[in-house]
């Protein structure tokens, strides 16, 4: 590993970086059409400090940092949300955020530092959501992001994602507030382009917190066949995918899974580490790839990646 490490870092030192825009697509950018949304009239009002947890029996009990949060107080000038609000308490998680079911609990706890440090930069969202976000990873104490990072780790990941190809969309915004992408009411479709659709296979599910609620991933046509020979191929960086991440791609040693993923995410994470907004302690290897990585093929990765069935690693 040390030496696939060196040999990719020299690749990305000699690699520039590709001028190209970020794909707004990817990091749920409030659009223009978008408004603040209530929730539909059968969603009881959610306490975002006590989220519903639906299914109790299927996972382990939570910590309380998982299950619950506070409003900010003293020099806390944001409040501690429970991780179950975002990640849901089966750690699959909203598109918007991550799946965390069956991260290595080293690894969740890695990336928590490197949030805290600066190593690693969240960029989902608009501004306000990006200060908002990042003084929350502040607030928790070293013993709260232990325990939650053992909890996640424990939990089996499992499909979550509907991996489609289209060339037409439902039209769908970003809700400013809470930054979930739903179906626009009242319009039909729209051509899908060069992104990824991530939309909920039911929005009162979304907004209720379903475990049992996941997503659809529209992503173009002939998406998959050409991430396939990208991910499975030593191409001219000279290693596939699965040197690293496992022969199922369902992670390996501390390295994390990516099958079944949200592809979006995914496409962050390239994006992030092309651009230096990821630079932690083990990101070089990382950044070597995606330094040769075109959008399209990021897009194209990820959209194969999340169409795989999550499992435990090698």
């Amino acid at each position: 590993m040390k030496r696939l490490a060196a040999a990719l870092t020299i690749i990305v030192l000699s690699s520039p970086c590709l001028a190209e825009q970020r794909p707004e697509w990817a990091f749920f950018v409030p659009t223009s059409l978008a408004a603040p949304q209530a929730a539909p009239p059968e969603a009881p009002a959610l306490d975002v400090l006590n989220p519903p947890d639906w299914y109790p029996a299927e996972h382990p009990a939570m910590p309380a940092v998982v299950a619950h949060g506070s409003p900010a107080q003293g020099e806390r000038t944001a409040p501690l949300l429970p991780c179950a609000l975002c990640h849901l308490p089966n750690g699959l998680g909203h598109v918007e955020s991550a799946s965390l079911a069956g991260l290595p609990a080293d690894y969740i706890i890695r990336q928590f530092a490197e949030f805290r440090s600066g190593e690693r930069r969240i960029g989902v969202g608009n501004a306000g959501a990006q200060r908002l976000l990042s003084a929350l990873k502040s607030n928790y104490t070293d013993e709260q992001v232990r325990a939650s990072a053992l909890y996640f780790s424990t939990l089996a990941p499992r499909a979550w994602i509907q991996v489609r190809e289209a060339r037409q969309v439902p039209v769908s915004v970003v809700d400013p507030n809470s930054l979930m992408r739903t179906v626009l009411a009242g319009h039909d479709t729209e051509p899908l382009g060069d992104r990824i659709v991530e939309l909920p296979e039911s929005e009162s599910g979304l907004r209720n917190r379903d475990g049992h609620s996941g997503f659809i991933a529209y992503v173009p046509e002939g998406s998959l066949v050409r991430g396939k020979i990208l991910v499975t191929r030593a191409n001219e960086w000279g290693v596939a995918c699965t040197a690293c991440h496992g022969k199922t791609l369902n992670g390996l040693g501390g390295v994390p899974p990516l099958a079944g993923r949200p592809p979006t995410y995914l496409v962050r994470q390239l994006w992030d580490y092309q651009n230096g907004e990821r630079r932690g302690s083990m990101a070089a290897p990382m950044r070597a790839i995606a330094a040769r990585l075109r959008v399209d093929e990021m897009l194209t990765v990820a959209a194969y990646l999340a169409s795989l069935t999550p499992g435990r690693g090698d």
